[in-house]
C-alpha cells in the first residue's frame, strides 16, 4: 500500500505542492479508519479504551506524523524518489531502537548486524550528493523523514494498545490534519486542489492506499511486537523505486545505486530474520 501510495504522491506533489498533498492525503484518508471504526462499533462495540493515554499520545503522534508527511513529501517532490524513499525506509532503525530502549522489546544479534547494513547503505547514498540527473538527491529530507517516522511508528504500539487500531489511526490522523493545516496557515501557504479529474483520482487513490497501509500496520503492532512488524512494512520502497525507474526514468548514480541496494538488502533481511 505505502509503496504505490508514495509513487502516486510524487505525481500529485509536483503539481499542487508537497504541503497541500500532505494535508489532503491525511484528511481524505480519514475515510478508511472511520469506516473501520464504524463497522467495529456496530458489530462488537468499541471495547476497552484508555482515554488518558490517547489524550497525550495521540497529539504527540499527530505532531510527529504531520512533520514527517511534509518533510517526506517535499523530498519526493524535489528530490529523487528512489533515494528519498529508500533512505526514509530506514525509519525501521529508529523504530527498532525505540521499541528496544523505550518499549522493552528484545533485539537479536542478527537484527543488529542488518541494522548496520542499512546504516552503511544510507552513508553510501550520502557519498554522492546528486542523483545522476543534475538535481538534488533529497537525502536530507529522507533522513528527517526517517527519524520522524521511526519515532511515530514505534509509538503506534502503545497508542494501539490504548485505543485499538482503527481509533488510533483515526485520532492521530485527524489531529495530524489539523496540525498540518495550522502550519500552512502560519507559513501563509494556500491549499491547492488538483486542476484535472485525473489529478483528483490520483490524490484520492494515494490517500486511501496510504490510510490502508497505516490501518494494517497498526493491526500488526496490536498483535505482535514492533521489532517483528516494522521490518515488513519498511520494505515498501521496493515498489516505489521500481515505479520511479519505469515511469520517471530515474537513474541513481553508482554510489547511490550501491547504497540503495545495501539499504533495501538490510531492510528485507530484517524482514526475513523477524519472520523466523
Amino acid at each position: 500500500m505505502w509503496g504505490l501510495a508514495d509513487f502516486l504522491v510524487r505525481v500529485v506533489a509536483v503539481r499542487i505542492g508537497s504541503v497541500s498533498t500532505a494535508f489532503f492525503v491525511q484528511s481524505i484518508g480519514l475515510a478508511v479508519p472511520g469506516a473501520g471504526l464504524a463497522i467495529l462499533i456496530l458489530s462488537s462495540g468499541l471495547g476497552d479504551v484508555t482515554w488518558l493515554t490517547i489524550a497525550w499520545l495521540a497529539p504527540l503522534m499527530a505532531l510527529l506524523s504531520s512533520l514527517a508527511y511534509m518533510v517526506y513529501y517535499t523530498g519526493l517532490e524535489r528530490g529523487s524518489v528512489s533515494i528519498v524513499s529508500s533512505v526514509a525506509s530506514a525509519w525501521l532503525l529508529v523504530s527498532v531502537l525505540v521499541a528496544a530502549l523505550v518499549l522493552g522489546e528484545s533485539v537479536s544479534v542478527e537484527q543488529l548486524v542488518l541494522i548496520a547494513v542499512v546504516l552503511a547503505g544510507i552513508l553510501t547514498i550520502g557519498v554522492q550528493p546528486g542523483n545522476g540527473t543534475g538535481k538534488s538527491s533529497g537525502i536530507g529530507y529522507g533522513l528527517a523523514a526517517m527519524i520522524l517516522l521511526g519515532v511515530a511508528l514505534a509509538l503506534s504500539k502503545p497508542l494501539t494498545e490504548a485505543a485499538g487500531p482503527f481509533l488510533a489511526v483515526l485520532t492521530a490522523r485527524a489531529l495530524a490534519s489539523v496540525v498540518t493545516l495550522g502550519l500552512m496557515r502560519a507559513r501563509s501557504l494556500a491549499l491547492t486542489w488538483p486542476s484535472t479529474r485525473m489529478g483528483v483520482w490520483v490524490l484520492v487513490g494515494a490517500a486511501l492506499l496510504d490510510a490502508v497501509g497505516f490501518v494494517t500496520y497498526y493491526i500488526g503492532v496490536e498483535r505482535a511486537p514492533v521489532v517483528l512488524i516494522a521490518p515488513f512494512a519498511a520494505a515498501h520502497p521496493l515498489g516505489t523505486i521500481v515505479l520511479a525507474m519505469l515511469f520517471l526514468r530515474e537513474r541513481p548514480g553508482q554510489f547511490q545505486a550501491i547504497g540503495i541496494a545495501l539499504t533495501l538488502i538490510g531492510v528485507v533481511g530484517l524482514s526475513a530474520v523477524s519472520a523466523m
